[in-house]
């Protein structure tokens, strides 16, 4: 027991009143073993799970199309300038070996919304969801212990146009013959969300708006919205506000919060305002660079107009600013309200940048080959923070770990008791992240998309197309956020004959896995073998 506790007992005890006779026969010892139990109940209780606890408040950040290398962490080439992110990164855990579930936009939102490997229920490309109402998201779960729950920005998993097959399933000419009744069950109030203003650009589908003002759910238009006030504003910038009022609304709320904040950004289109661009690299500092900046082959229906690969990659920098502009405001707010402390913050990408004349965003998933659209590195290893303040030390963190372990990190630190909802496919990475556990989070990470699959155990990724190809890579860097290109190969180097002990069990791993699928195996797919496309983009070396 501590000196000054004794002391303060010893004097209380010469003090009590002698005339008091049941003062007088409780001792020091009696009144020390009081205050030693009071102490541990008091410590204990702080030690208790969140559901005993403050429960945090969670958001989920996620950017869109956003390749490795644009963190000021991860950045090889001197270009990345984003200071808010850079503070999470460098106050928080970098997981520098993060992994989405599939390279493109709709499954891979699946996974992150839902916890599970969308595979496991059907919904592995654009254009096969929509999400159906079945799936239990994060939002629920977090919804059913307490939680206000908030949506903003891209969500992508309701039915539109692309999504023929639901359509005609459905008996539906187009998506303008679906009621917006019947829209509704698909759209972010069907999955547990409280809140939610759900749009990518000027048009949102919404029960509140940046007026504070919660209603029935509508669609907006801010172009028009209270008499045009904001139609000046950008969609990263309109993204921002709707959060920072969803955030600065529930602080006050005896609730905790969850927001899942999608921005819809850096993905095209390339529509960054000159005060941002301003922020960033001129065209002709990028064109020093090495960026080619006289011919516009950047030509595409998703582009304002043709640009130069100097003026594409300006606009991928600036939208990023604007992001990380945000990201600054909400950590502002967070502190200035001293929440900063209970608000678990993760950061991550729904897959890598694509790369072609017509869609790049002018994002780089340097130092890894490929892009959206395949399962190599590029556009499936993504930019992956995770940030508590004063729970989540500093660090880099160089083990393999997924977009669906936000879902199951979130659950635990709200007290969610995770081995009784074996649906979850994520793991709770604050024990790890807290040094408790020295082991990996996973022993396998597993990708499908369409006729491609792959596996990651440890430093080592197994590929697979249904042609037959096989394909095994050392995917480690010698540095975590760094790349030495006489020691990182990479998917440039294939040791399926070298290494067969490892190729087998990875091999069985993978197939132990789409065995367990609805649909053990696919045939359709963009690219009809990994081996062409890789000597047709960066070829192979030899070990």
């Amino acid at each position: 027991m501590p000196t000054d506790l004794l002391n303060f007992l010893s004097k209380l005890n010469k003090k009590a009143p002698m005339s008091n006779s049941r003062f007088r026969s409780i001792s020091l010892k009696t009144l020390g073993f009081i205050c030693y139990v009071f102490c541990w109940l008091m410590l204990s209780v702080g030690e208790q799970p969140a559901s005993a606890a403050e429960k945090p408040n969670i958001i989920f950040i996620v950017t869109d199309d956003h390749g490795y290398n644009d963190l000021e962490a991860t950045d090889l080439h001197n270009e990345v300038d984003l200071p808010n992110l850079h503070r999470l990164s460098t106050h928080g855990a970098l997981m520098t070996q993060a992994y989405c579930t599939a390279p493109q936009c709709v499954p891979s939102r699946a996974g992150i919304v839902t916890g599970r490997y969308q595979q496991k229920f059907k919904l592995e490309k654009n254009g096969e969801g929509p999400l159906l109402p079945n799936q239990k998201s994060i939002a629920s779960r977090l919804k059913a212990i307490g939680y206000k729950t908030g949506h903003v920005g891209k969500w992508h998993l309701d039915p539109n146009r692309k999504t023929k097959a639901w359509l005609k399933q459905n008996s539906y000419k187009s998506i303008a013959n679906v009621s917006e009744e019947k829209l509704a069950a698909y759209k972010p109030q069907g999955f547990g969300y409280d809140e939610y203003a759900e749009g990518t650009g000027v048009k949102y589908w919404s029960n509140f708006d940046l007026k504070d003002q919660l209603f029935e759910p509508k669609s907006i238009n801010y172009r028009t919205h209270e008499s045009g006030k904001h139609k000046d504003k950008y969609r990263i910038q309109l993204q921002t506000e709707l959060a920072l009022n969803f955030i600065q609304r529930n602080l006050t709320d005896p609730k905790p919060f969850f927001l899942y904040l999608a921005y819809y950004g850096p993905h095209a289109p390339l529509d960054a305002p000159e005060s941002l661009t301003s922020q960033v690299l001129s065209t002709k500092e990028l064109e020093k660079r090495g960026y080619e900046n006289s011919k516009k082959v950047h030509t595409s229906k998703n582009y304002a107009r043709p640009y130069t690969a100097a003026e594409v990659r300006q606009q991928g920098l600036a939208l990023l600013k604007g992001i990380d502009n945000g990201v600054g405001k909400m950590i502002d707010l967070l502190e200035e309200k001293k929440a900063l402390k209970n608000t678990l913050i993760v950061f991550m990408s729904d897959n890598g940048a694509p790369t072609g004349t017509k869609s790049w965003d002018g994002s780089i998933n340097d130092p890894w080959h490929g892009s959206k659209g395949i399962i190599f590195e590029g556009g499936s290893r993504i930019p992956y923070i995770v940030h508590w303040k004063g729970v989540v030390p500093p660090q880099t963190f160089d083990y393999g770990v997924s977009t669906l372990d936000a879902g199951a990190t979130a659950i635990a630190a709200a007290g969610g008791q995770l081995e009784k909802d074996p649906l979850l496919d994520g793991v709770d990475l604050l024990p790890f992240l807290k040094k408790r556990s020295k082991k990996s989070p996973h022993r396998y990470l597993y990708q499908r998309y369409a006729n491609t699959s792959a596996v990651i155990g440890g430093k080592y990724k197994f590929m697979r197309h249904q042609n037959g190809e096989e394909l095994l890579f050392n995917v480690s860097m010698e540095k975590p956020g760094s790349y030495n290109p006489k020691k990182d190969f990479h998917e440039t180097v294939n040791l399926i004959d070298s290494k067969p002990d490892i190729a087998k069990e990875l091999r069985d791993a993978l197939s132990t896995w789409t065995q367990a699928l609805p649909i053990p195996e696919r045939k359709d797919g963009y690219h009809n073998s990994l081996v062409d496309f890789i000597k047709k983009r960066w070829g192979f070396r030899k070990e």
